[in-house]
């Protein structure tokens, strides 16, 4: 299969390049930086950049609010999705994969702490946001949700905190425990965040749209997940057992919709 990828030259594009590179499909680079770079806010540029793409995986995008003026944020992150959309659906192309974010609940970028008021968090939990940021994401799911009224089959995935081992340990679990609270000491490593995209690939009889969170299945801590949360939230109600550090994230639907469970553990790498 020949895939177009944007962003392909950032932390999770590349590594989504290199497992489909590997997997023997072929790739189309969409990224500012690299030979042949592809404006994104460009609707000519990118249609002329996915030109014979069977599929594709939207990566790009402005990774947090931070150094950014909210407008900016906003601007870049819903454009370059709809020209991604709109270009592809032009073109017949009718796979889609969108990089959404655990942070469209609002936890991670409030102005002010809004707490966690139910887990495990997963697809059916509120999203009480207040920041752009989280606004950009759940526009850019309202936009795979039209694609797939039009008969694209679009996956929305909800990263959480994209990471390698190395990084887990240096932010999370190195880190005062206080300093995550708001992530709920949650993360995805970086090649099991990838190959949920690849996997999003596959066609599927049912679900044209489908959102689906994608976290890891323990936390970034040493620390039983049930003693973190009675000290540093402890107003959260809890709806499942906790045994030992397990996550506070549910990416049961994922295991359903596209085979995906999270393989690795940054504590054996």
């Amino acid at each position: 299969m020949r895939i177009w990828v944007s962003g392909a030259r950032g932390k999770l594009g590349a590594e989504v390049c290199r497992q489909l590179v590997a997997g023997g499909h072929e790739v189309i680079e969409a990224d500012l930086s690299g030979p042949g770079p592809v404006d994104l806010m460009d609707r000519d540029a990118v249609a002329r950049s996915m030109r014979g793409a069977e599929a594709i995986v939207h990566c790009a995008g402005i990774a947090s609010p931070e150094n950014i003026e909210p407008v900016r944020l906003f601007e870049l992150n819903a454009l370059t999705t709809f020209n991604a959309l709109e270009e592809a659906w032009k073109l017949g192309i009718r796979t889609a994969v969108l990089a959404s974010s655990g942070s469209i609940y609002g936890t991670a970028w409030s102005p002010e702490e809004i707490g966690t008021p139910d887990v495990p968090v997963d697809e059916d939990t509120d999203l009480r946001y207040v920041d752009p940021y989280a606004l950009t994401k759940d526009v850019l799911e309202r936009m795979g949700q039209l694609y797939a009224r039009r008969g694209v089959q679009v996956t929305a995935l909800r990263f959480h905190w994209i990471l390698t081992p190395d990084e887990v340990r240096r932010y999370i679990a190195d880190a005062p425990p206080k300093d995550n609270r708001r992530n709920l000491w949650g993360y995805v490593d970086l090649a099991e965040a990838a190959r949920a995209c690849v996997l999003s690939l596959e066609p599927r009889t049912h679900d044209r749209f489908a959102t689906l969170v994608i976290a890891a299945e323990d936390t970034g801590r040493h620390e039983p997940t049930a003693a973190l949360l009675a000290r540093y939230s402890p107003q959260t109600r809890i709806h499942t057992e906790l045994a030992g550090t397990t996550s506070l994230f549910d990416s049961s639907r994922a295991a359903a919709v596209i085979n995906w469970t999270h393989h690795t553990t940054w504590r054996n790498q």
